[in-house]
């Protein structure tokens, strides 16, 4: 249900206006902000398991060359050491997701503000809150605390894989400790992308939220101009589209999709 009718409040406040309809400005987040999500969180996870790494290399060399029954044992036991200190780091970054989220939420209200300020004249500061889109807020938390958790159970097994591997195959050392570092790196560059699509995703969500609250139920697509963009998407590009006629999926809803919405305000 919206909280206000912005169309009535621009009616108001302008009454000789014979404008049909104000097509809000694009809301674009900046790359920082995806930056600012790693760097707190998922960098800090793949960190701890760069960190790990030599002490699995030692365990594994050792287990190679004594080959006896115990040995695999040993390297397991130093893997998930590793993963429970870990487990125990996760624990403590969900208040850092919390922030940015919130930091987030700061910026795109206030962009939310400035283009209805911009294109209306109307100032909606003293009708905004965070509290309004906390449901958007509590579930971009909770799920970036699981992908957290899934980039770092991937890379143990991927680590674990390479190590148990090597042992049944007796690889030399040193092309483990190149394999299980791979790990790593695949879990850094996986972990950019998240922080990319989480950002594209919460903005998304802010912006259905805001769009809605102020009773506005119009809006234009805003394709990306991603290098690999969904057909489809590119297709819809400047379309508009209403709650009651909405495209097959929201912009921003799929797997690493960067398209936007614009907020139509229509007056009857």
């Amino acid at each position: 249900m919206p909280r206000f009718d912005l169309a009535s409040i621009v009616r108001r406040a302008k009454p000789n206006a014979r404008r049909k309809a104000i097509v809000l400005r694009d809301i674009a987040p900046p790359a920082t902000m995806a930056t600012n999500l790693y760097r707190s969180t998922y960098a800090r996870v793949i960190a701890a398991w760069s960190d790990a790494l030599p002490r699995i290399n030692a365990a594994y060399a050792q287990s190679l060359s004594e080959l006896t029954q115990d040995s695999p044992a040993d390297v397991r036991a130093e893997i998930d050491g590793a993963a429970e200190a870990i487990n125990r780091l996760i624990l403590i970054l969900t208040p850092q997701v919390r922030d940015w989220a919130l930091q987030v939420e700061r910026w795109y209200r206030g962009k939310w503000r400035g283009a209805v300020l911009s294109a209306t004249g109307v100032d909606l500061q003293t009708m905004l809150g965070p509290e309004d889109v906390r449901a958007s807020l509590e579930t971009t938390i909770e799920w970036n605390t699981a992908l957290i958790k899934d980039v770092s159970a991937q890379t143990q097994q991927r680590i674990g894989n390479s190590v148990f591997d090597g042992l049944r195959n007796r690889t030399p050392s040193r092309e483990v400790a190149k394999s299980i570092s791979e790990a790593t790196g695949m879990a850094r560059t996986r972990s950019q992308r998240i922080a990319s699509d989480q950002l594209n995703k919460l903005t998304s969500s802010l912006a259905e939220e805001r769009r809605r609250e102020a009773g506005i139920d119009e809006y234009q697509w805003v394709w990306s101009r991603k290098k690999h963009g969904r057909a489809e998407h590119i297709a819809r590009d400047g379309k508009e589209y209403s709650d009651a006629n909405p495209p097959p999926e929201p912009a921003g809803s799929l797997p690493f999709c960067g398209c936007r919405t614009r907020a139509i305000i229509r007056f009857d």
